[in-house]
């Protein structure tokens, strides 16, 4: 019963998992800003703490083969393929689908 119940209770995180992530610039980092990029979950991006590496609630999306959306970056390769880093004017960047 208790593998069930553990069972249960990760599939709720997973499924709940993409609704983690920025609706609005306040929900982000002071000098972030929330880019929602067309999608419904937005990605803290820019300012110097950009990505899920410095937000309390890291965006998932389950259409993302490479799990790496909202990830922070430095380079391309750091994302998966088909993700690009993008970077305002920090050091740091956000993994983005092209």
């Amino acid at each position: 019963m208790k593998k069930y119940m553990v069972l249960i209770i990760l599939c709720l995180i997973l499924y709940c998992g993409c609704c983690f992530a920025c609706d609005y610039d306040t929900d982000c980092n002071p000098g972030s800003s929330c880019v929602k990029n067309g999608s419904l979950v937005g990605v803290c991006m820019g300012g110097m703490s950009p990505g899920n590496k410095y937000d309390n609630k890291p965006v998932y999306s389950p259409t993302d083969p490479n799990r790496t959306y909202g990830n922070t970056c430095s380079f391309d390769t750091d994302c998966g393929p088909g993700s690009v880093c993008v970077k305002g004017s920090s050091i740091n960047g956000v993994c983005m689908r092209r």
